[in-house]
């Protein structure tokens, strides 16, 4: 306790964070393979651990390299052989006891493409470190499905036969990840429960969402029971990758609301879903026009269109320090621009996130569909 009459020694600032991950990437001894197709059968194997990330400390300098601090800690390796007691269980246990013990919200992040394994872990480092800017404390579990991480410029996308097969690559791997993920959704519902049903957190990204539509596809063959109601408070489904017609009834992404209290669809204006993913898989991309119909959503689903609200100075000051304007403002806005992360901060804790809901009439604009807007 300090003395009576002096101020309390300020909190020191973190330098890094350890961060929960399970990955279906073959292993390379203590680190893993770029892509699953190096080894066959390998998406379907599932390692957990952790591993350390350094921190930067400037919420504009949203590209500062984020390097992990050593190798990871695989310790997770009988890929569920045993569910209750075995490596990857405990590894499971741990980061809800560790998200307990300061007080997180225990998030299950799903990447999006052209991440390799470590830049999946730098993303999860920045979202941790920028929410905790917007008052909430994150412990990320990330799943890295093995995207081979070589970035795309959607500006050449229709020019470079190359770049749209590196792209459907991305979604091979996605859709090949499928089994993994679900049995991953599954132990997680177990850890859970053994820690006693804390409130529980989704974050998808980009074409991290076809992994998850996949996955719950893989999950209607036995997994997606009624005991998995609620096991996640929230699913936020940013940039979503999928086509705009995932939520009618019989497509994957409408099993969601039935192990999800309530499923907010973030939406924006994205280049990289309107011009690149449009030209590789020929439909509209739910992340940037919405649903096509809003009426037929199950009631546990908002739209919520980000654009209109997003903070123009921040993006301003981001391209600055070096950011891309098709990737890093347009693409990555929900970790990157300030009123989307305070905004989002609010949503998975809980709060009551800055949306505006529209009027009937106000809810088509410009063929995209939503609910509500970012104010």
């Amino acid at each position: 306790m300090p003395k009576p009459g002096k101020p309390a020694a300020p909190k020191a600032k973190r330098a890094s964070t350890v961060l929960h991950f399970a990955t279906n990437r073959p292993r390379l001894s203590d680190g893993f393979a770029q892509d699953a197709d190096l080894v066959p059968g390998a998406a379907q194997r599932l390692y957990l651990g952790r591993a350390e990330v350094g921190w930067v400390g400037d919420p504009i300098d949203t590209e500062a390299p984020r390097a992990l601090l050593r190798a990871p800690d695989i310790a997770g390796e009988d890929d569920f052989g045993d569910p209750i007691g075995g490596s990857c269980a405990r590894l499971l246990d741990d980061w809800f006891a560790s998200a307990a013990a300061r007080g997180a919200v225990p998030v299950f992040y799903i990447h999006g493409f052209s991440n390799g394994f470590a830049d999946a872990l730098q993303r999860a480092a920045q979202i941790e470190e920028f929410y905790e800017a917007e008052k909430l404390a994150l412990a990320p579990l990330v799943f890295s499905w093995p995207s081979d991480g070589r970035v795309l410029d959607p500006r050449l996308f229709a020019a470079e036969e190359g770049l749209r097969a590196q792209y459907l690559d991305d979604q091979r791997d996605a859709t090949a990840s499928a089994p993994a993920l679900a049995r991953l959704i599954r132990e997680i519902w177990r850890a859970r429960e053994r820690a006693g049903r804390p409130r529980v957190a989704l974050l998808a990204h980009s074409m991290g969402n076809h992994a998850l539509a996949c996955g719950l596809e893989a999950m209607n063959n036995g997994l997606l029971t009624r005991e998995l109601e609620g096991l996640f408070a929230q699913a936020a489904l940013v940039s979503a990758d999928v086509p705009a017609t995932s939520f009618e009834p019989g497509q994957p992404l409408r099993l969601l609301p039935q192990m999800v209290e309530q499923v907010t669809v973030c939406i924006s204006q994205d280049c990289t879903l309107s011009v690149a993913s449009q030209i590789a898989n020929g439909n509209r991309r739910l992340g940037h026009y919405g649903p096509t119909s809003l009426a037929s959503l199950p009631s546990q689903v908002v739209v919520v269109d980000c654009f209109p609200g997003l903070d123009w100075g921040s993006r301003d000051r981001i391209l600055a320090k070096g950011g891309t304007e098709w990737d890093v403002v347009q693409h990555q806005w929900y970790r990157n621009d300030l009123k989307a992360r305070a905004a989002l901060a609010a949503l998975l804790s809980g709060g009551k996130p800055p949306f505006k809901m529209l009027e009937a009439a106000q809810q088509q604009e410009a063929e995209r569909s939503r609910h509500a807007v970012l104010a």
